[in-house]
């Protein structure tokens, strides 16, 4: 049987220079679902086709396979908790328990913000984070100890303490459904637009002249607001949208070749498709698809 990794991420305050982060970080996705808590900084949050600037004790939750990136303002220091889980590996657990609405928010409300949410209940949040963040590290970390952490005895608790997190995210979106305020600045409604058209376009062969002109936007203005909310261009988004539409394309869609993915994802060539693929994710196509089919055989050999 092939375990598959319950926690993927997580951190606790973790606490950077928003210089550094913009240099290491772009728009991405994963597979995993995502809990992030913002502690304190000065930063944008883009969603699919959303912007946030958030403020202190914001909470968003996401599916991850949607396009996100955060811009923190290189003015204040940006301190955030974040948690990436995995939802297969927690799967037997949330059967045992009969609660399967216990994953409801991340299905219903896959790129979510909360604002505005009871300090106790924050709090509970927030020490659950801590608590998965600690425990991550100390296995991660204890070559050197006296007392080991068994394999066995981190599963359990990861798993304790990732489903606890999970009920005070469920009681969250119970008691804040329509508490989820968006002013959007104008500049915000701007970058929307933009990246609206090139959701709806990546996989044609668009320029950034194509976009000014459909949008009836000036292309300096458009790629200066774009950088300056996001933190990203808009070239590096449009090439993201096609990443991850690759991504789910060969996770879903077996039957296609490497070739047919890069067409249907807006790449012109399969080489370039490959080169590119393998500088954002880590791998090739081809192996990201054979670790796919493993993870499913995993996910399937679990629920057997």
């Amino acid at each position: 049987m092939i375990k598959m990794k319950i926690c993927m991420y997580s951190s606790y305050r973790n606490e950077c220079d928003p210089t550094q982060y913009l240099q290491k970080h772009d728009f991405h996705s994963h597979n995993e679902f995502e809990i992030y808590l913002f502690h304190s900084g000065n930063c944008n949050y883009l969603i699919h086709n959303k912007v946030y600037h958030l403020q202190p004790n914001d909470i968003l939750i996401m599916n991850g396979l949607t396009l996100h990136r955060p811009n923190p303002i290189p003015t204040e220091k940006y301190i955030r908790s974040v948690l990436n889980f995995s939802a297969e590996a927690l799967q037997s657990v949330i059967e045992s328990l009969k609660f399967p609405d216990i994953l409801k928010p991340f299905h219903d409300y896959n790129h979510t913000l909360y604002r505005g949410v009871d300090t106790e209940l924050v709090k509970k949040i927030e020490y659950s984070l801590k608590d998965i963040a600690e425990l991550n590290e100390t296995f991660e970390k204890q070559e050197n100890r006296d007392i080991l952490i068994t394999p066995l005895v981190y599963e359990a608790k990861m798993k304790t303490y990732i489903i606890q997190l999970l009920f005070h995210i469920y009681e969250l979106n119970q008691t804040h459904k329509c508490d989820n305020p968006h002013v959007e600045s104008e500049k915000q409604q701007h970058v929307k637009r933009i990246t609206s058209w090139i959701e709806e376009h990546f996989h044609e062969e668009i320029t950034l002249d194509d976009i000014s002109k459909n949008l009836n936007l000036s292309k300096y203005y458009m790629s200066h607001i774009f950088k300056e909310i996001t933190g990203g261009t808009i070239m590096k988004y449009l090439m993201s949208c096609r990443v991850n539409r690759a991504k789910i394309l060969l996770e879903t869609e077996l039957n296609l070749s490497i070739l047919e993915v890069a067409l249907e994802s807006g790449f012109k060539h399969s080489s370039h498709f490959s080169r590119f693929f393998l500088q954002k994710v880590g791998i090739t196509p081809l192996e990201y698809r054979k670790r796919t089919r493993i993870a499913t055989k995993g996910k399937l050999s679990n629920l057997k």
